[in-house]
């Protein structure tokens, strides 16, 4: 990974305030902008989407023994003191709101930490107005939501964006294995009444091998959001990205990782076992398979750490507190939501009205 951090912080610095009125400068999601919110003039960002076979990878043996040493640079971390949410700065910062709870994050909480740097990221590209108009369709489409419900997450103030960190992970593999192929076939016995057909299983033994290259295994590096909400809304394309710049980041905050490299490469290959394993049944073949044994070699192991962004909100109703997230580059959402227990109740009446409407019609027929 070429070390960009020095020369995209200095065109941060220099980027950081508006050259018509001096006031600080955000990114504007869906360009290669920053925009001033003050005059509305706008400031280009010299950066290029890497295509996929430019985008360099680190090895992963070679870099996870001395990763504090080698890859790991001072980072300025911020943890809220109310839901333990710990959040990177790039610069220095007197407060900034929570993305999790909304709650003011201020300097007192700053510590500093060696990270390893991001290498690439993708930009957010839906912007905070289209947001409002793809929670609008996600609330009509919510089940017995509250009426109230649309109106108070529609206009909800509290949106924020965050880049969440990611560890891809490439590694070819290469498995030996021992198993059983079962080959189902029928018999019958008996004869007459007493005549019955079996279905009975063939079981021989098989030995083999299977191979496959895994490419970008996507590992969140961050439990702040729990995994099955971001599987709901990870439709990521890691094709096109672009070098980490600290200007991509104006106007929004960077969560720090807790997973940290080798902990992902664990959690990468039990992705990979999965479908080690669904290989393996594959070339076994037949009608049920039994994997009794197998070996499998990792090679060429490489990984990176990506940023990828997500907008979070909160929102209270009836003095408890919601979440939804939305997807920075597609608009897909998922999150929290109250049911509207007056909506339940009518809607159980009048499913048990339309059951007793329905005995009573065959209880005529008969």
């Amino acid at each position: 990974m070429p070390d960009t951090s020095e020369p995209h912080a200095q065109a941060g610095e220099q980027t950081c305030a508006c050259k018509q009125c001096g006031a600080s400068l955000v990114y504007k999601p869906g360009t290669l902008t920053l925009f001033c919110e003050y005059c509305e003039s706008f400031t280009e960002i010299e950066a290029t989407v890497v295509q996929d076979q430019e985008i360099v990878e680190l090895d992963f043996l070679a870099h996870a023994a001395q990763a504090q040493e080698q890859i790991t640079r001072p980072s300025k971390v911020l943890q809220c003191r109310q839901c333990g949410a710990e959040s990177v700065f790039e610069e220095t910062i007197k407060s900034a709101p929570c993305p999790y709870c909304g709650i003011a994050l201020v300097e007192d909480d700053m510590h500093e930490e060696r990270l390893i740097r991001p290498s690439y990221l993708q930009p957010f590209s839906v912007s905070q107005e289209e947001v409002h108009t793809h929670l609008k369709t996600w609330i009509r489409s919510l089940w017995f939501a509250p009426d109230k419900l649309k109106h108070q997450v529609a206009y909800s103030q509290e949106l924020q964006g965050v880049y969440l960190p990611y560890w891809t992970y490439d590694a070819q593999t290469e498995t030996q294995y021992r198993g059983m192929r079962g080959d189902t076939y029928t018999v019958t016995t008996g004869s007459g009444k007493n005549r019955r057909t079996h279905t009975r299983t063939r079981w021989t033994y098989r030995n083999g091998r299977v191979a496959r290259f895994f490419d970008d295994i996507l590992v969140p590096a961050s439990h702040t959001i729990p995994p099955q909400i971001l599987n709901k809304i990870s439709n990521w394309n890691t094709r096109q990205l672009i070098e980490t710049d600290p200007r991509f980041y104006r106007g929004f905050t960077t969560n720090k990782y807790t997973v940290d490299l080798k902990q992902g490469y664990v959690i990468a290959k039990n992705i990979m076992d999965t479908q080690i394993d669904s290989d393996i049944r594959s070339d076994i073949g037949g009608n049920h398979q039994r994997i009794l044994s197998k070996n499998t070699v990792y090679s060429n192991i490489r990984f990176k750490l990506i940023l990828l962004p997500v907008y979070t909100s909160t929102y209270h109703y009836r003095h408890k507190l919601y979440h939804f997230y939305v997807n920075g580059c597609t608009g897909k959402i998922t999150g929290d939501r109250p049911y509207s227990k007056i909506k339940i109740f009518f809607a159980v009446v009048a499913g048990l009205l339309a059951l007793a409407a329905l005995v009573w019609y065959f209880a005529q027929k008969t």
